[in-house]
């Protein structure tokens, strides 16, 4: 073999090295595309998901502290109004039975908005 020929080989060697190395180079390439869109795809599920564990929160943080508004009502307007306009309700509760239960509704009021304060806190420290 001369050395025309040899030289000849080895660029045809070294040209399909070159094209070898390129075909491995786009396998690579795209299997990091693929890989990439599938880290996309996961971060766009992860944050779908962290929405509506915030959305749920705020929902039942809500739902818990209209309970505690309703608390209110019951044991502080209620009675006042009862107690505006004589209604029978008054009439078959002792004074310390009406305080009594003035007092447990506002205690149940103020547990029951702390609860949603906590929901909401546990959601948002995340």
């Amino acid at each position: 073999m001369s050395d025309e020929d040899v030289e000849e080989v080895l660029i045809r060697h070294h040209a399909e090295l070159k094209a070898e190395r390129a075909e491995l180079k786009d396998d690579e390439i795209e299997d990091l595309a693929a890989e990439e869109a599938a880290i996309e795809k996961e971060a766009i599920r992860l944050k779908k998901d962290r929405e509506r564990a915030r959305e749920l929160a705020k929902f039942t943080a809500n739902a818990v502290d209209r309970m505690s508004t309703s608390a209110v009502t019951l044991g502080l307007i209620g009675p006042g109004v009862g107690f505006l306009y004589h209604t029978s309700l008054l009439a078959t509760l002792k004074d310390g039975e009406l305080v009594v239960a003035s007092l447990s509704c506002l205690g149940a009021a103020f547990v029951l908005h702390c609860v949603g304060r906590a929901i909401l806190n546990e959601e948002f420290q995340r």
